[in-house]
Parts: C-alpha cells; structure tokens; sequence
C-alpha cells in the first residue's frame, strides 16, 4: 500500500521521534496529524522539523477519554477518517523499584499503555482492513536491565495492547521495540554512554513506513537495536 494521499495520526509527533516520523510521511505525500501537549513543545518542534509547516498539529491530553473522543470527532469532520496511527506518546524515565512510588509507576503506565489505548479506542472507527497502527513499545520491555522499572512495565504493556489490539481490529497492528534513539534528548540525558551502540532515529523510521504500508505484517513486536549509519573513514 502506498503512503501517498493517505491520512495519518502521529500521537506525541513533537517528541524525540516525532519529527523524524512525520516528516518521512509528508516526503511520502502523506497527510499528517499530529498531537502534542504542550504549547512549548509546539513551539520547539520547528527547529527539529523540515515539513513542520505541513502537519496539523493539535494540543490534546491523550490520558483523558473525553478530550480525544472529541479530537477524534473533529478529525472525522475535517478528513473523513484516518487510515493510520502511528503511536509515539510516551516518554523514557529512570527508577529503581526503591525508586518509584504509586503514583509514579500509575503516571508512567498512563502516558505509555493508557494514551496508546485510547487513541486506538477513539479511531477504531475509523479504521478498517487496510488501516495500520504502529505503536511503540521497548527492547527493555523484552529485556529489562534494571533502573527503569516502571518504563519497562509501561512499555511492556503497549507490547501486549498491540498484540490484542491486532486480534480485535480490522486493522493491521504492531509494535516496534528500539533500543536507546539516538536523538539529542537522549544524549543531553546520558552524556557518558557509547552512542555507537545506540539505534540512529531514521533506521526506525524506516521500519515504522514499512509496517505501516507492508499489508503482510501484523501482529508482530519489531525490535529495532543498531542501525548507526556508516562512516566514512
């Protein structure tokens, strides 16, 4: 299936990997929507864009069902439907078991599992066979190195919602699980770590415009570990 004309909702598009996703999808000539819940993010985006001009950028709280009930109507009013969903919303967070209190683990969980679940919940409608949804989960929800607990539990749950979401669906679901993105946040918050072992952003987009266009892959967790490009020497 081509991407081109096709109708896109990117959930958290300001993020890391925000920009890389839907300014592959505009180069593809794809109509893209994103969500973003700060005016400062709105803002920053910009810097980090190409195609930034060219996506509908909405402020919505994914974790509140009314809101994106609405947003989902207003959607529905100016496009007709969506044909994808590309998951994004979340957000990496350190803490130890000692660490994380209630609150914390139940904040975590919401912004990962809880926004993926709604937004598939509200654009269900939308959606039919020839939909995809990419949502994005995390090689440590596969393997859990200790220290970010309760982002492995959040993200090891947007890995199970993926695979339920696809058995109850008409449309295909999957999930990518990268390791360490290589994108300025990451190095800002990790000065001292060996950025080579580290996934380069465009490798995973790549992977995310094959899952959303491939009609013969659903139901499957991608990992998506290395991938720096090469360099010359």
């Amino acid at each position: 299936m081509e991407l081109q004309n096709a109708t896109v909702l990117v959930t958290g598009a300001t993020g890391n990997m925000g920009p890389y996703v839907t300014d592959a999808l505009v180069n593809q000539g794809a109509t893209a929507i994103g969500t973003y819940v700060t005016e400062t993010e709105r803002t920053d985006v910009e810097e980090h864009s190409d195609q930034s001009g060219a996506v509908s950028y909405h402020q919505v709280d994914l974790t509140d069902q009314p809101a994106i009930e609405a947003f989902a109507e207003t959607v529905h009013e100016q496009y007709g439907s969506v044909d994808h969903i590309v998951g994004l919303a979340g957000g990496f967070s350190m803490g130890t078991v000692s660490d994380t209190d209630g609150g914390t683990f139940e904040a975590t969980l919401s912004r990962h599992a809880t926004t993926a679940f709604l937004t598939a919940k509200a654009f269900a409608d939308q959606l039919d066979e020839q939909s995809s949804i990419v949502l994005f989960s995390s090689d440590r929800a596969l393997d859990p190195v200790g220290g970010t607990l309760a982002y492995d539990v959040g993200k090891g749950a947007v890995r199970t919602l993926a695979e339920s979401l696809d058995v109850e669906l008409d449309a295909r679901v999957n999930a990518v699980a990268p390791f360490l993105i290589d994108v300025p946040g990451n190095r800002e918050a990790m000065p001292d770590a060996d950025f080579s072992e580290w996934t380069a952003p465009e490798a995973i987009t790549d992977v995310v415009l094959h899952l959303l266009a491939n009609e013969g892959v659903t139901g499957q967790i991608i990992r998506t570990t290395g991938g720096q490009p090469e360099k010359e020497v």
